[in-house]
């Protein structure tokens, strides 16, 4: 009879696990609802405050070509802030970045390309003034400056741009040192080419980058071009048709500098860390019905499967509290209050059927426990699977010690009943 009832017990929890863990996945749409329409947020909001920036250049040029600028240096100092619309917020930086070197031959001309508008708040080329025209050309900005620039002559520029979520460069030197230092203490390092050396601490982070590409040089001015990030909108006019497939042509025929440069990003995406611990739901479903299987084994309780419903609807709609709190809050906090209110519910309800306020506070902690352990995979982010998997390893090590002397076939622990 106790077989019997064991067996049919495993079987209805199963099922529910299974029926849960469909639902749970039934929320992945919703997360992806609400991330498209933050990206659509993002879309306006860069429109107002800027685009991410990429920048290429200077670009020295003579009557025999480009000019190579030698000992080329970028020093900029980020300051990053947060701003929202409505319930959104996106990482906001402005950015100060000092330029300099010295011209590789006599120069005619400079130009300096970004893909979103710069503020050149001064230049000089030998101590001399050096003024800057701006144009719009095929969906970048192209600053040209005309010069009398001799050999050696030393360059310098200082510029101020502001934008959303990432600051990046093209080389356009065989050389380069370029240091960044910002008060984000969370950078994500992108591109053909990471720093040599960078810090990062709790009042922000550091980065050097040293740059040596022997065999790059920059093309003609009028194949000067920005590396691939975002397609400008589209124009079908036959000049810009055919200057854009002059850029590609010139494009397949030299090097590709490449770019490189830093993210502003919070590490823990509220969709992104919503979508992730939904996919961990039959995980957390599973080890919370093994913990009911275990005490209902072990002592004189009668769980109901229509009460493992109940208990396991109230893990799922967990995902969908924690989403809804997450994008007024934050993760961390709308992930705390979520799952104390569902530790709390459960401690409660599960009072009426384990029948002991011993059960019913270890399974509170079992709960809680679990709950922490899924905040800690969320946040270590490379190293989630191997904590995953070394939890769920935990878990069977500890149900298979815990029932090591049961006797599955019986009533009695430790005793199987004699024929």
């Amino acid at each position: 009879m106790r077989k019997s009832k064991l067996s049919t017990q495993i079987l209805w929890v199963g099922l529910i696990t299974i029926l849960l863990t469909i639902l749970a996945t039934m929320i992945l749409p919703l997360v992806r609802e609400r991330s498209l329409r933050r990206e659509k947020v993002l879309a306006d909001m860069t429109r107002i405050w800027g685009q991410p920036h990429l920048i290429s250049g200077p670009v020295a040029y003579g009557a025999g070509g480009a000019v190579e600028i030698r000992k080329f240096k970028i020093d900029g100092d980020v300051k990053t802030s947060v701003r929202r619309k409505g319930i959104y917020r996106f990482p906001f930086y402005a950015a100060k970045l000092d330029f300099s070197g010295r011209l590789g031959a006599q120069a005619g001309r400079i130009v300096l390309l970004s893909r979103s508008r710069l503020q050149i708040d001064s230049a000089t080329l030998d101590e001399r003034v050096v003024f800057f025209s701006e144009h719009n050309e095929n969906g970048m900005y192209v600053y040209r400056a005309k010069v009398a620039g001799a050999l050696d002559d030393e360059l310098k520029i200082s510029l101020t741009c502001e934008g959303l979520q990432s600051l990046s460069f093209a080389p356009t030197s065989a050389t380069a040192e370029v240091r960044l230092k910002s008060d984000w203490n969370d950078p994500g390092f992108f591109g053909d080419y990471l720093p040599a050396e960078y810090t990062v601490s709790k009042g922000g982070f550091t980065a050097f980058w040293k740059l040596h590409l022997p065999r790059h040089k920059a093309p003609e001015e009028k194949y000067l071009h920005l590396p691939p990030a975002a397609e400008p909108e589209a124009d079908t006019s036959d000049s810009v048709a055919q200057r854009r497939a002059e850029i590609a042509i010139a494009a397949a025929t030299q090097p590709t500098p490449g770019r490189y440069g830093v993210n502003f990003y919070q590490p823990v995406d509220i969709y992104l860390a919503t979508e992730r611990s939904v996919k961990y739901a039959i995980l957390f479903i599973a080890l919370t019905f093994l913990t009911l299987v275990l005490f209902e084994t072990i002592s004189s309780a009668e769980i109901h499967p229509m009460q493992y419903l109940l208990a396991g609807s109230a893990l799922v709609i967990f995902y969908l509290l924690l989403l809804a709190l997450a994008e007024y809050t934050g993760f961390t906090i709308s992930y705390c209050a979520a799952a104390a209110a569902n530790v709390l519910l459960l401690a409660r309800y599960s009072g009426s059927f384990l029948l002991s306020r011993r059960h019913t506070l270890a399974f509170a902690a079992v709960l809680a426990l679990l709950y922490a352990l899924l905040y800690v995979i969320l946040q270590l982010e490379e190293f989630a699977l191997i904590a995953g998997a070394s939890t769920l390893f935990l878990a069977l090590a500890t149900t298979m010690y815990l029932t090591r002397k049961l006797d599955w076939y019986g009533s009695v622990a430790g005793e199987r009943s004699s024929p």
